[in-house]
């Protein structure tokens, strides 16, 4: 079974850091209903991603790896650069959070995102079901704070 995080994103077109205030949509019935209405909205607004495609395998020729390499459910950020090396975190010194290679693939679903200014935008015009309303509301936080929103898939 599958698990779908809502993750707020800073991505500056080089390093992609998965904020830690991840949330778990479930839910699924509650999910597939608020997945359908932020669509109507804009088929880009969540867009899913296979979090398992955001890292890049060893050869640098596959998106993706076959078991991620960090876990969603844990808290803290994550951070993703197409300048790591592959196949390895690199753990920055100033601050000691490692760093994984971002595969090509994540990199193009992250440059097709809607900015957290357009985002916020559609936001102002979106209802929710009332035990969605915390994510709409998350959302709303997020983008308003300058982060884009995505929805990841964790296998």
């Amino acid at each position: 079974m599958s698990d779908f995080w809502l993750v707020p994103l800073s991505w500056d077109g080089e390093t992609a850091l998965l904020g830690g205030e991840r949330l778990r949509l479930e839910p699924e019935g509650l999910r597939m209903h608020f997945l359908e209405t932020m669509g109507r909205i804009h088929p880009r607004l969540l867009m899913m991603f296979k979090a398992h495609l955001l890292p890049e395998d060893e050869s640098g020729e596959v998106c993706g790896t076959e078991e991620l390499p960090f876990a969603l459910v844990q808290s803290g950020d994550i951070r993703l650069s197409i300048a790591a090396e592959p196949s390895e975190a690199m753990t920055d010194d100033a601050d000691e959070h490692p760093t994984w290679r971002l595969s090509h693939c994540a990199e193009a679903y992250l440059n097709r995102m809607l900015t957290a200014r357009e985002a916020a935008a559609l936001l102002r015009q979106a209802e929710a079901e009332p035990e969605a309303e915390r994510w709409l509301n998350v959302m709303r936080t997020w983008t308003a704070g300058g982060r884009q929103v995505i929805l990841l898939r964790e296998d």
